[in-house]
C-alpha cells in the first residue's frame, strides 16, 4: 500500500443526510414525493445520470430541471451549518498519512465546494493530492476519478487503497484496479458490491487498524 483516496460526500463528510433532507423539501415543494428507490439510487450517482432517473419518473424534463433547481438552493442555503463530518473521518485521514502512504481525495463534487467543506474541518492540507469533478471526463462508476489521483500522486493504481461509500463508489475505485475498503452509508452492499470490497467496515473508526494491518502486509 503506497497510497490512500479518499471519496469525500458520504465517507469523509455527512452530505447525504443533508442532501435527502433537500430533495424531500423540493419535492413537498412541487406537491411530489420522490420514491425511495429513486432517492437510494441517488447516492453516488452523477447529476446527469439522476437527472434521467427524474425524467423516466415523471416523464417531464422540464420539471426535472425545475426540481434540480430547488434542491441547489435549498441544499446551498444549507449545507455550511447542517454539514458534519463522519465520526472517525479526521482520525482516518490523519492515520492514514501516519503509515507513510500518500493520501488523496478523489470526489465528484466541484472544486469550491469540496475545498470549502475539507477547509472548514481543517483535512484540506492534509491531503497530497486532490481530484474534483472538474478534473474528470467520466464519473462513478467509471474509474476516471481514482485513475487521475493516483497519477497525480505517482502511485500505480494497484498500489492504492480506495475508502468508499457508495455503490458506485466501490465500482470505481475496483475498475480502477484498486483494493476497496467500503464504509456505507445510506445503501447496505449487496453481494456485487461485496465482492468488489476487499474490505467492509461499520464506520472509520476502524479504518486506522485495518490500513495498519494492509500496510505490514504488504511488507
Amino acid at each position: 500500500m503506497q497510497a490512500v483516496i479518499f471519496d469525500m460526500d458520504g465517507t469523509l463528510v455527512d452530505t447525504e443526510r443533508v442532501s435527502q433532507a433537500a430533495w424531500r423539501a423540493a419535492g413537498r415543494d412541487f406537491g411530489i414525493a420522490i420514491p425511495e428507490n429513486i432517492l437510494h439510487a441517488f447516492v453516488g450517482c452523477s447529476i446527469p445520470d439522476a437527472m434521467k432517473m427524474i425524467d423516466a419518473e415523471f416523464g417531464d424534463p422540464d420539471f426535472t430541471a425545475r426540481l434540480f433547481d430547488r434542491r441547489h438552493e435549498i441544499f446551498d442555503a444549507t449545507w455550511e451549518d447542517e454539514l458534519e463530518l463522519k465520526p472517525g473521518a479526521a482520525e482516518a485521514v490523519a492515520a492514514a498519512r501516519a503509515t507513510g502512504a500518500a493520501v488523496a481525495l478523489a470526489t465528484s463534487s466541484v472544486r469550491e465546494r469540496a475545498v470549502a467543506s475539507m477547509e472548514r474541518f481543517g483535512l484540506m492540507a492534509l491531503f497530497d493530492a486532490a481530484v474534483f469533478d472538474e478534473d474528470i471526463q467520466h464519473h462513478k462508476p467509471a474509474p476516471d476519478v481514482y485513475l487521475v489521483a493516483a497519477g497525480r500522486l505517482g502511485v500505480e493504481p494497484a498500489r492504492c487503497v480506495a475508502v468508499e461509500d457508495s455503490f458506485n463508489g466501490v465500482r470505481s475505485g475496483a475498475a480502477a484496479g484498486m483494493r476497496v475498503i467500503m464504509v456505507p452509508d445510506y445503501n447496505e452492499p449487496t453481494p456485487e458490491i461485496r465482492a468488489l470490497c476487499h474490505e467492509i467496515l461499520p464506520t472509520l473508526h476502524e479504518l486506522p487498524a485495518t490500513l495498519e494491518r494492509m500496510g505490514s502486509a504488504d511488507i
